[in-house]
């Protein structure tokens, strides 16, 4: 994955969300993964996704890091199905839709963005 798409989706989800922020710290996380019978120290970049104005709080989530591997490996599985979907990674002008698909699917359904008003929820709020 490019730096500068990860630096996108921070920038896309700061500019649209009232509620959450984004942050790509310059520093790599560094984390071990097994290969064959031996552990090897690997390194990649972080999104940390974070709701504003709440302080933190140990019972209810406000801080999310989201793996740049993850999120690779979210967007080779979409990409297969949906070309369109991968010329937007390729030309780095991902939408609203798919960073939120991505996202969502990265963190394994636990963050849900609402960058983008569906039918779905305009149907609740009318309702």
């Amino acid at each position: 994955m490019r730096a500068e798409l990860l630096y996108k989706i921070a920038d896309i989800i700061n500019s649209n969300s009232t509620k959450y922020r984004a942050v790509i710290p310059r520093v790599r996380r560094q984390y071990m993964t097994q290969q064959g019978n031996s552990l090897v120290k690997s390194t990649c970049l972080v999104l940390n996704i974070m709701v504003t104005y709440r302080p933190k709080n140990h019972i209810h989530r406000s801080m999310w890091n989201i793996y740049e591997n993850d999120i690779d490996r979210i967007i080779k599985k979409i990409a297969r199905r949906d070309k369109a979907f991968a010329q937007r990674i390729d030309d780095n002008e991902p939408t609203l839709f798919d960073i939120e698909m991505i996202v969502r699917r990265a963190s394994f359904q636990a963050l849900k963005l609402k960058l983008v008003t569906t039918s779905y929820d305009i149907y609740l709020e009318n309702s």
